[in-house]
């Protein structure tokens, strides 16, 4: 992907946000705003609703996690996915998606909470000093392992656009194992690795991009086609203030993040 290119530009920023600390909170926010912006511009036009969202820090026990949140309401978008994944498949989606099934809308929505979970920061504490001779704490081991988990599975989104040299099955293979690897092997998790595929796209098969693996329809395609659809029952219960632009910032953004790791030509088809 060119990085110079407003999908390669978000791509480049949403990943400094889940790597870097050594960059102001304000900066990390302006560079994934513009990119946003720009982005929106090209694919919804006065459709968009990006402004909404912001990148925000939340507030652990073990420190600030930075991601994307939107600014008003002050909640992370994974957590409103996190509402969402059980929600019906909207008429709209089903409109534009006709061979799209229940399962796989849940599925879809569930992957991208796990993307966005991945692309949040997670800030270590300080190590406690270690005596010679004795080991490291288990929650510094488990800690150090999930971060791990974490950067693998964004380096596996990553190579989608950057890994011209690996065939669609080995992007496919990599981004399933990491994805649980990351979000651990509960039975809906497995079921939602299942049902992604990496596909070649363009003339010379070289641009990547997140499909439904039976029917081959792209994730970003299926969430941008819920733009505008009726906040979900589910997600009004627990946040009841939440508005409809909120809710639709939050669609599009989505759809946005996945086309930032998505190729040129498939943003394009999408």
């Amino acid at each position: 992907m060119n990085p110079s290119s407003p999908r390669g530009r978000l791509r480049q920023a949403l990943l400094h946000v889940g790597a870097r600390w050594d960059v102001h909170e304000a900066d990390l926010s302006a560079a994934v705003v513009t990119a946003l912006r720009e982005l929106a511009s090209e694919v919804l036009g006065e459709r968009s609703c990006v402004e909404l969202v912001t990148v925000g820090a939340e507030d652990h026990p073990w420190g600030r996690s930075l991601g994307l949140r939107l600014a008003d309401y002050d909640v992370g978008l994974s957590d409103l996915l996190l509402c969402a994944d059980q929600s019906d498949l909207p008429p709209q989606v089903q409109e534009s998606c006709p061979i799209l099934s229940q399962e796989e809308w849940e599925a879809v929505l569930l992957v991208s909470k796990l993307i966005f979970m991945s692309l949040e920061s997670e800030p270590e504490p300080l190590p406690d000093p270690v005596p010679d001779g004795v080991g490291r704490r288990p929650e510094h081991t488990a800690r150090s392992a999930r971060t791990g988990a974490r950067e693998r599975f964004r380096q596996a989104l990553a190579a989608l656009s950057e890994r011209v040299d690996l065939h669609q099955d080995q992007l496919t293979t990599r981004l399933r194992t990491s994805l649980l690897e990351f979000a651990s092997e509960t039975p809906d998790n497995k079921d939602a690795a299942q049902r992604i595929a990496v596909l070649r796209t363009g003339k010379r098969q070289q641009e990547s991009r997140l499909c439904v693996s039976r029917s081959g329809v792209a994730f970003a395609r299926v969430v941008l086609s819920a733009d505008g659809c009726p906040v979900p029952s589910c997600v009004l219960e627990e946040f009841p203030d939440l508005t409809q632009d909120e809710w639709d910032a939050v669609v599009q953004v989505t759809g946005l993040t996945l086309l930032a790791f998505e190729g040129e030509s498939a943003c394009e088809e999408g």
